[in-house]
């Protein structure tokens, strides 16, 4: 059952746009579901205008799709061969941003990178979907501080532009899953950056994206969920 939330009216577009993200990546909305912007103002108790802009951003995150005459509904889970491409896409840019870190060290980069590992330490996921969108996220800041260490911004806008880890987000609540190994290899990129191996830091990298994707173990969009 949804809970129906309790939205305050300071930066309510950005409020009903977080609502419907965690509802997405909770998957409490199935993909393909359709949006009513008429029902979600009804629950939401605001006008259509956030409803509509908060389902816009999130169009342009990939999470939503939009078509003229049917309205907004989930966005598709992308299918396999998306994901392996991104994998490619992310092992050659996070792996020179890597290497550039490991020059730099940077001690920005690495305090946000020593505190996403903290924060996954410190709470880690316990079973329920939420947790693993919640460990996505932190995720997301280590892999965003490699990107920002490395002080090429037109990398970093290419690969954010992709929002991989909102798709990955999508993942961990459908095919949960130990994130220990994951952690190790957080740590073992960490480690060849204090270390200034920019070798190191490059394998540590491509090491980690592949062995991702195979913990999900073969899983593909166009597969039926195990039930």
């Amino acid at each position: 059952m949804i809970v129906k939330p309790v939205l305050a009216r300071v930066a309510l577009v950005d409020q009903v746009t977080a609502v419907l993200m965690e509802r997405i990546l909770d998957r409490a909305y199935a993909p393909g579901e359709k949006l009513n912007i008429d029902a979600l103002t009804r629950e939401f108790e605001v006008s259509s205008s956030p409803i509509r802009e908060a389902l816009t951003r999130l169009s342009a995150l990939g999470l939503v799709a939009s078509a003229s005459f049917t309205g907004f509904s989930v966005a598709p889970e992308p299918p396999r061969e998306w994901f392996e491409q991104l994998r490619d896409f992310r092992i050659l840019n996070e792996g020179w941003a890597a290497r550039q870190l490991a020059r730099s060290r940077d001690p920005h980069a690495i305090a946000r990178m020593r505190a996403s590992i903290a924060s996954m330490e410190r709470d880690p996921p316990r079973g329920q979907a939420w947790d693993y969108v919640g460990a996505s996220r932190a995720d997301e800041i280590f892999h965003e501080a490699i990107l920002e260490g490395a002080g090429n911004e037109i990398l970093a806008q290419a690969v954010r532009g992709l929002h991989p880890h909102l798709h990955h987000a999508r993942l961990f609540s459908r095919i949960p899953h130990d994130i220990a190994p994951m952690l190790d290899e957080h740590r073992a990129i960490l480690g060849a950056v204090l270390r200034g191996d920019e070798d190191g830091a490059q394998a540590a990298v491509e090491s980690h994206l592949k062995t991702s994707w195979h913990r999900y173990n073969g899983w593909h969009a166009d597969r039926p969920e195990k039930r």
